[in-house]
């Protein structure tokens, strides 16, 4: 399988490679299965996922028609995830009364937004008419923009974001800021390549073992363990 540097998720040097690396290890172990988990960037883990150089990718979000390669496994929690801005900017999603935040997108207009090449984001962040899209290489890179204001906001998990910033700008914790509510709380999941020649076995064991370790309470004790 491959997957990313995305803390508190994923992490060659994070304890258990974190806690989607975790949760798939476990899962898989559960039915007395191995995997050779490797680090990429996101494009490229998602690309050899893709064209089947390797048997699948992980933590993805679920959206099957924009990854129609790829099987989705059964979901694990996740963490939420929103727009971020420098704390001294004016920016807001005052949606109306009884209304999503996704409502007051149409504000961002003009303002540019930095996003991951490759992730799949809130669909509306990718179809919105007006808004400007940057894309960068990964998290770290797009937090480092939204500092020099290259980019007005950036779309990310907030938990990778508040991982990042302690990490790389634990002196300039203050200057970034969450916009309220967060956008999403998608589900984690495990895409299969359905150019493996076992995927359907893949893709099944997966999921018995997820199933497994859900009502066993690994699941939840891997998700304390990791902060989450």
């Amino acid at each position: 399988l491959s997957t990313l540097e995305w803390p508190p998720y994923t992490g060659a040097t994070l304890p258990d490679g974190g806690y989607a690396t975790a949760v798939v290890r476990a899962a898989f172990a559960a039915e007395s299965r191995t995997v050779d988990i490797r680090f990429y960037p996101w494009a490229r883990a998602l690309s050899l996922a893709e064209s089947g150089q390797r048997d699948g990718v992980f933590p993805e979000y679920y959206d099957p028609q924009q990854r129609p390669a790829l099987l989705l496994s059964d979901p694990f929690p996740g963490g939420p995830a929103g727009l971020i801005k420098l704390s001294h900017r004016a920016i807001s999603l005052n949606a109306p009364p009884g209304a999503g935040p996704a409502d007051g997108f149409s504000q961002l207009a003009g303002l540019k937004i930095g996003l991951v090449r490759g992730y799949l984001n809130h669909p509306r962040l990718d179809a919105e008419p007006g808004l400007r899209r940057d894309y960068a290489r990964d998290d770290l890179q797009n937090l480092s923009k939204l500092l020099a204001g290259r980019v007005d906001l950036i779309f990310i998990d907030i938990k990778v974001a508040d991982a990042l910033i302690r990490q790389h700008f634990p002196d300039q914790q203050q200057r970034f800021e969450a916009l309220q509510p967060p956008l999403l709380h998608p589900t984690l999941h495990l895409a299969v390549s359905r150019a493996a020649t076992d995927a359907d076995d893949i893709l099944q064991t997966f999921n018995q073992g997820l199933d497994k370790i859900t009502r066993n309470g690994e699941l939840q004790r891997l998700r304390q363990a990791h902060g989450l």
